[in-house]
């Protein structure tokens, strides 16, 4: 099987001939570790990480307009506006950002960003330029609903307010459906949605309030793409217990992170959505990959393969990105042993 055959397997809940890998990103640090320099390119630095650690895929993003520069804070930093209006500031470590969306009384009269403004060029380029698998990631709603408005008068509209923050969603809705289809044109094989919806012990906002605002967006931008004739996958990291019924009623094909810390028991999940849902994860990124020893990893990779790649649907990954805290020597352990324990038949723990 090639790469692409192997992914769509998987996707499809057929079993193919080896466990299909990759990640959602690759921090820039770990990148230039892995390759032993600072790459020429972006693409160039990528692909040698990819061919090293043999993935089947490729997540990639769209391009933004940058940020334009409006003036300076007190503190002396400059203030960027991006697209959506955000008031952005930039440290070394962090950015700072201020709601577009100050009075929620504007909610209705917000401008939501024209999907002009971005440009697929990293997935067209993947598509064209390789045999990698390639992920076209947009969002859905409720991440940039809590931007726009900020956390606490997104809580307190979605209470007092609801029909306006559904209308909210409804708009920044279509604007990613539309980023997801122009990714289709250029030769994506799966659209990933990515919009975190909880945190370790559960979701932000109440599931009964993700039914009504929330999930209805995500159906529409699921049945959208489906229609292209391509699956769609959920990023969501968190505690998505209360709502894995809801995320299969929205139609998804699949589901990354299954984040290990927050409760996410990739074995019972296999158990329950396994026949629903191709799942995509879950080594952990708090204590294993950061801080396991190479043989401690290995170990965590058998024992999600054993846990999930029964019957095919699974594709392995951490629960995130492979993140800048990640030594080199463990990226390169978790894939190892991967290619070496994750061949076809598996059989289930």
């Amino acid at each position: 099987m090639d790469k692409k055959e192997r992914v769509l397997a998987a996707i499809r809940h057929e079993e193919p001939d080896k466990v299909p890998k990759g990640e959602l990103g690759i921090a820039a640090d770990l990148m230039e570790r892995l390759i032993g320099a600072k790459p020429e390119s972006e693409y160039s630095g990528l692909r040698r990480c990819l061919e090293m650690l043999k993935m089947d895929l490729i997540n990639t993003a769209l391009t933004a307009p940058k940020p334009k520069e409006i003036g300076t804070a007190p503190d002396g930093k400059t203030v960027y506006e991006d697209q959506w209006g955000m008031k952005l500031t930039y440290t070394d470590a962090s950015t700072h950002w201020d709601p577009a969306i100050l009075d929620p009384e504007d909610i209705w009269s917000y401008e939501v960003p024209k999907p002009e403004l971005y440009k697929p060029e990293d997935t067209e380029y993947w598509a064209k330029e390789s045999d990698y698998f390639v992920f076209g990631q947009t969002g859905g709603c409720h991440d940039n609903v809590l931007s726009l408005l900020g956390w606490e008068n997104a809580m307190i509209a979605s209470q007092t307010d609801l029909p306006a923050v559904k209308d909210l969603a409804r708009r920044v809705g279509e604007l990613h459906l539309e980023l997801g289809k122009m990714m289709v044109e250029v030769g994506a094989d799966l659209i990933l949605v990515g919009d975190d919806l909880a945190f370790n012990t559960g979701t932000f906002f109440a599931p009964e309030s993700l039914r009504e605002w929330v999930f209805p967006v995500h159906e529409q931008i699921v049945r959208g793409i489906k229609r292209l004739g391509v699956p769609v996958m959920l990023h969501s990291d968190g505690n998505l217990n209360s709502v894995m019924d809801d995320i299969v009623d929205c139609g998804y094909d699949a589901l990354q992170s299954l984040q290990p810390s927050a409760g996410m028991d990739i074995a019972e999940i296999k158990r329950r959505y396994g026949d629903k849902l191709c799942l995509m994860g879950n080594l952990d990124l708090d204590y294993l990959m950061p801080l396991g020893t190479p043989d401690e990893v290995r170990a965590g990779v058998r024992d999600v393969i054993r846990k999930a790649a029964h019957g095919g649907g699974f594709i392995l990954s951490t629960c995130n990105i492979l993140t800048r805290d990640i030594p080199a020597e463990n990226a390169i352990a978790m894939y190892d042993e991967a290619e070496r324990f994750g061949v076809y038949p598996i059989e289930e723990e």
